[in-house]
């Protein structure tokens, strides 16, 4: 029985560093993404990016220009028996229904947008395909 007991222990010991290890593959690739939607903005009007993300949410000072920000909320996937007609509410805390993403993208006094940011747990993965590839620049600047 100890054999057993310690095979458990190290498969339980290798599933945590798999576990931990795509955790650090799906922020990098998260971050990759992100910085690949922005950087297609540089260099464009804000009024092309406004026209396609649509309104932004808030209008802030910047240093060297205007910030203009935008917020999405992304409904969270729920692991099988955790939602709403599957437990009594009191049975167990609820993960939160949706995360969200906040994107940056700041003009200069010209328009011309001169660089950007962004923040969140819901942000994209991938701008290959989805709502994230909605939001590249069809016509990125080129240098």
């Amino acid at each position: 029985m100890p054999a057993a007991r310690r095979l458990s222990r190290t498969a339980i010991s290798a599933l945590a560093v798999g576990i931990v290890l795509l955790a650090s593959a799906c922020v990098g690739l998260e971050a990759s993404a992100m910085q690949t939607l922005l950087d297609s903005w540089k260099a464009a009007p804000i009024e092309q990016a406004k026209a396609q993300w649509g309104p932004s949410q808030s209008v802030q000072a910047a240093p060297g220009g205007t910030a203009y920000v935008w917020v999405d909320e992304v409904p969270t996937a729920r692991a099988p028996g955790t939602g709403p007609r599957d437990v009594r509410p009191t049975d167990y805390e609820a993960p939160p229904a949706s995360a969200f993403c906040r994107r940056k993208l700041v003009a200069g006094p010209d328009g011309i947008i001169i660089g950007g940011e962004w923040s969140g747990d819901g942000c994209c993965v991938t701008t290959v395909f989805g709502r994230c590839a909605a939001l590249l620049n069809p016509k990125p600047v080129r240098y």
